[in-house]
């Protein structure tokens, strides 16, 4: 999981370059100092009715206050997305693994869908599951859906009668849209703060209301509350200036990666990679540098040779593609 690792290292007293968690590494400039200043608000009870918080994603997103839910980040939103369904549910693989691992908890049924319209379409409209997930843009294999694509499955979904879940959490890193679906996104990525724990989201009819009665009281904390409320009217905006700076750290990363024969994709703050070397191998030489990745043969479909990266500054990226080189130099 996230961040074990990295308390070793901590412990330890050593740095490590974290390429392995998918963030921004081009936060606002003031965070630090903002998050400083609602440090008094933990000393008091969030009001349980969040409405300042309602108004402020409302305000942001322009979507209907009843729809909105928000939870210790979106991971409480997708928990509460399965624990609706009572059959089964489709996902589209290979993606983030705690969805399927709710699904077991839930005891539903997991039919594994590969990312392709069609065949998803197709598969709805014959099996009519409970449930349909798709991480757009997609965890850890960046492929995304344009906004014409996911209505063509979102209306296919209503038809058949399926409930469909989109998990936005790295919306922020193309142009966010809507859909006719749950809906959950989260600050986690776009602000680079994975220890806060923000999520939020849209959930249609009446699941909004539904959310909310069962959700545990005062589920945000008071200084996420106040990042999410001071952040959310900027967010249009900063992520645009984050969307610049990870484009052409990508292109940078892309270009260098192909020419030390590993290919690479991703539409968002990080890139699925593979090559004629096994991730083990890689992540051992780079770990003693100082240097973590993700390894990806826990996602389905993918091999011992894939692994992700996230996009960080310049420097880091030049540091990272050193060491590979390096690595490459001596495994050739």
């Amino acid at each position: 999981m996230h961040g074990d690792i990295f308390e070793i290292y901590l412990l330890k007293g050593e740095n490590v370059l974290d390429f392995a968690s998918n963030l921004n590494p081009f936060r606002p400039r003031n965070l630090r100092e903002k998050i400083i200043s609602f440090v008094d608000s933990s000393f008091f009870y969030p009001h349980n009715d969040y409405t300042t918080l309602i108004d402020a994603i409302s305000q942001s997103t322009g979507w209907d206050s009843r729809n909105i839910v928000f939870g210790n980040g979106s991971i409480e939103l997708i928990e509460f997305f399965f624990r609706v369904l009572r059959r089964d549910v489709a996902i589209v693989q290979p993606t983030f693994t705690e969805y399927e691992r709710f699904a077991r908890i839930y005891g539903l049924r997991v039919y594994d869908l590969e990312w392709d319209i069609d065949g998803i379409i197709s598969f709805v409209r014959e099996k009519r599951p409970e449930g349909l997930v798709i991480c757009n843009p997609n965890n850890p294999t960046g492929q995304y859906f344009r906004k014409s694509e996911m209505d063509e499955i979102s209306e296919c979904c209503i038809s058949s009668g399926t409930r469909f879940m989109v998990d936005q959490a790295f919306m922020d890193f193309v142009k966010p849209y809507d859909v006719d679906a749950f809906q959950i996104r989260s600050l986690t990525k776009i602000l680079g703060i994975p220890g806060l724990r923000f999520g939020y989201g849209f959930f249609p009819d009446d699941c909004g209301k539904n959310f909310h009665e069962v959700r545990m009281p005062w589920n945000v904390n008071g200084i996420a509350r106040a990042v999410a409320e001071e952040y959310l009217p900027k967010l249009r905006a900063f992520s645009r200036y984050a969307r610049r700076k990870i484009g052409k750290e990508r292109y940078h990363l892309i270009r260098r990666l192909k020419k030390l024969g590993f290919g690479s994709s991703g539409r968002a703050n990080f890139l699925l990679c593979h090559g004629k070397y096994g991730a083990d191998e890689l992540f051992t030489f780079l770990e003693n540098k100082g240097i973590i990745i993700r390894k990806c043969m826990d996602f389905k479909f993918l091999t011992e040779n894939h692994f992700r990266l996230a996009i960080r500054k310049r420097e880091e990226n030049r540091m990272f593609l050193k060491s590979l080189e390096v690595f490459v130099q001596k495994n050739s």
